[in-house]
């Protein structure tokens, strides 16, 4: 299970490009994210089977979805990742 306090500070995703996690056979990154039609940040939350990076992971095995940049956006990520089985 993802644990919201794994995932760092919001005041970390304001200064570091992503985070990056594992958790039994399922990796993550979770990263600040604009859509260019928007003026504000995102979360935006990946998800893939383990054990390999994204980069040797196929696009096609990967999940993502986006939240609003804050607290409660990155509590429902953690509760979608933890809600996907791989």
């Amino acid at each position: 299970m993802i644990d919201r306090g794994r995932l760092l500070s919001l005041g970390y995703y304001k200064k570091a490009p992503s985070f990056t996690g594992s958790d039994k056979n399922k990796c993550y990154k979770i990263e600040r994210f604009r859509d260019e039609d928007s003026e504000e940040d995102q979360f935006k939350a990946t998800i893939w089977p383990g054990p390999f990076s994204s980069e040797n992971t196929p696009e096609e095995s990967k999940q993502s979805r986006t939240a609003e940049f804050s607290e409660d956006g990155l509590q429902s990520l953690v509760e979608w990742m933890n809600g996907i089985n791989l």
